[in-house]
């Protein structure tokens, strides 16, 4: 499935709502899994090359994630200024 802006999803046949969309990045699977933040950013790295799917991997490991979410959360919020 294409990556595309929640704006122009079926919410509903995602499972997803537009609460969760303006509060995170949402990834969904082909298997209706989902994932939220910086699972998903990760989700998404390894769908990419061979180092991008590394990154991917260990941005989601335990004790790792943490940060994953940390990292995720200072990038939305600071965003404008980047």
């Amino acid at each position: 499935m294409p990556m595309q802006a929640w704006q122009e999803s079926d919410l509903v046949a995602l499972g997803l709502t537009p609460d969760q969309c303006r509060e995170a990045v949402q990834w969904v699977e082909a298997t209706g899994q989902t994932a939220s933040g910086g699972a998903a950013i990760c989700a998404a790295l390894r769908t990419g090359g061979w180092h991008w799917r590394t990154v991917g991997v260990i941005g989601n490991a335990p004790g790792i994630r943490v940060v994953t979410e940390s990292i995720y959360r200072w990038v939305a919020r600071n965003r404008h200024r980047l």
